[in-house]
């Protein structure tokens, strides 16, 4: 009885990953169908997540396609700024209808990420938030504290009842 329970269960487990494995392959399929696979050379608009941008800065930022794995489906994209860290599927990003951006206006010599790459095209500097984690009122007082280096006053983020003299 016990080995009919255990076959049982085997049967059901593999009749679970062949229903989950059609279910991706038929995803894949429409994604396909829905989305026009991008070419080397073509220019993207990668979404900027609110987190990673400032008030005034774009939406997404703009780029160039440099490579694209086949079988994985997974792109590399370069910015003005460098090469995007990490690989974007196809619908991590939009297709531009026009070339302005070449391979010759984009960087290709360092990796960067996207939050980085935003800020180094922003026109306010990026997000801006900095948030220092000192412990105690004298360690505010030099460049080991964040807040102090880039030249901000503490706030109620950093050590909100602790007395600061950078406040």
């Amino acid at each position: 009885m016990l080995d009919a329970r255990s076959d049982q269960i085997k049967r059901c487990r593999a009749d679970a990953f062949s229903g989950q494995m059609s279910q991706a392959q038929r995803m894949v399929k429409r994604s396909r169908v829905d989305q026009k696979a991008g070419e080397v050379g073509d220019n993207v608009a990668v979404p900027v997540p609110l987190v990673d941008r400032g008030r005034g800065d774009p939406r997404n930022i703009l780029g160039v396609i440099l490579h694209r794995d086949v079988e994985t489906d997974i792109y590399t994209i370069a910015v003005k700024a460098g090469i995007l860290h990490g690989g974007y599927s196809r619908n991590q990003f939009d297709l531009c209808p026009q070339r302005l951006l070449t391979e010759e206006d984009v960087s290709l010599d360092k990796a960067v990420s996207l939050r980085s790459a935003v800020i180094e095209q922003s026109a306010s500097g990026g997000q801006g938030i900095v948030k220092c984690s000192c412990a105690g009122s004298t360690k505010c007082k030099t460049n080991r504290c964040k807040c102090y280096k880039a030249k901000v006053l503490c706030n109620s983020r950093c050590h909100s009842s602790q007395s600061c003299t950078n406040k």
